[in-house]
């Protein structure tokens, strides 16, 4: 067996960033093998780096992975995305950019994938559009709100208008409880400011790039945080954040393919595992339970499809 570390890039997330780490040379033959086997065609997964094929003592720490699927607390899809085309995505929870595309979307028969009711801040006319009592009636059905929020760099909607219609949601979920997944890009002591006016059961900041000490500040007032790839490696999450806070999403484009999902969760999962000194098993049990903690307190359960029900784990 050859041994030593080599380093090895990867394009992960939707705009095919590369991230870098080291692995075993032997990690390395596997992956060739793997994707000399798949004719070099096919998505390839971290866990067919690090998969079964170890010694058998680590093997067994493997099983876990290979009877949970990846939990992406944060994608989109296309709604005309078939139920074909999302079995391979795994667990997801879908967000949608306006209150049209969330009635667009239908529950995919026997999968694990939620649909959220969103109005992204940077959509002009899901912002011109919005409707709170229609917000709410689409919110009756399903137990995730997003993408919504705040964005001061990037989105040609007014801040007045992005304010307006954030506070309206807010009002909404804070007495209709529910997983709410917050886009808050160059805006985080607004997202901040807004839920110290109007607290909501789970609020769930989204690629957060905040400082420490709005971390530390977001944590008090309830927030969980789905770490993307790209904020990763960030000690904030190691230092300020709570286990028990932490959820792991892909940021899924509408236009890329639903079976990369469980490859860049993989990874992040992989990013997060290092940072917190444990296994990357550990780290999928741990956002399972994390969702599941959240489940409980916001009383959504009856609305998740069955699919998803069936692998939450029990109290």
């Amino acid at each position: 067996m050859i041994r030593g570390t080599v380093r090895l890039e990867v394009a992960v997330g939707p705009r095919r960033r590369l991230d870098k780490a080291r692995f075993p040379l032997d990690r390395i033959e596997r992956l060739a093998r793997v994707v000399d086997e798949r004719q070099a065609g096919g998505l390839v997964s971290f866990m067919d780096l690090w998969g079964p094929e170890r010694d058998p003592q680590e093997s067994v720490e493997t099983r876990p992975m290979a009877a949970v699927p990846s939990l992406d607390a944060y994608a989109h899809f296309a709604p005309a995305r078939t139920a074909d085309e999302l079995r391979s995505a795994g667990a997801v929870l879908g967000m949608t950019l306006s209150l049209e595309e969330a009635m667009q979307h239908s529950e995919p028969p026997n999968l694990p994938i939620a649909w959220g009711v969103g109005c992204h801040p940077r959509n002009p006319k899901a912002q011109a559009a919005f409707d709170a009592g229609r917000f709410a009636e689409l919110v009756e059905r399903t137990a995730l709100v997003g993408e919504i929020g705040l964005d001061t760099r990037w989105s040609r909607v007014a801040l007045a208008t992005q304010v307006e219609t954030f506070r309206r949601i807010l009002a909404v979920v804070a007495r209709l409880p529910r997983l709410v997944s917050i886009h808050s890009y160059s805006a985080t002591s607004l997202v901040l400011e807004e839920l110290r006016n109007c607290p909501i059961a789970v609020p769930v900041l989204h690629w957060w790039t905040g400082t420490v000490a709005q971390t530390r500040e977001a944590v008090a007032l309830g927030c969980y945080f789905s770490v993307h790839s790209a904020v990763a490696r960030q000690s904030k999450f190691r230092t300020a954040v709570p286990p028990n806070r932490l959820l792991v999403e892909s940021d899924h484009g509408w236009s890329d393919p639903p079976a990369a999902i469980p490859c860049r969760v993989e990874w992040v999962e992989h990013l997060l595992a290092q940072h917190l000194g444990c296994r990357q098993t550990d780290v999928r049990e741990l956002v399972w339970r994390n969702l599941a903690a959240i489940v409980r307190e916001t009383g959504t359960r009856s609305l998740l499809p069955e699919a998803l029900q069936a692998l939450l784990p029990e109290d």
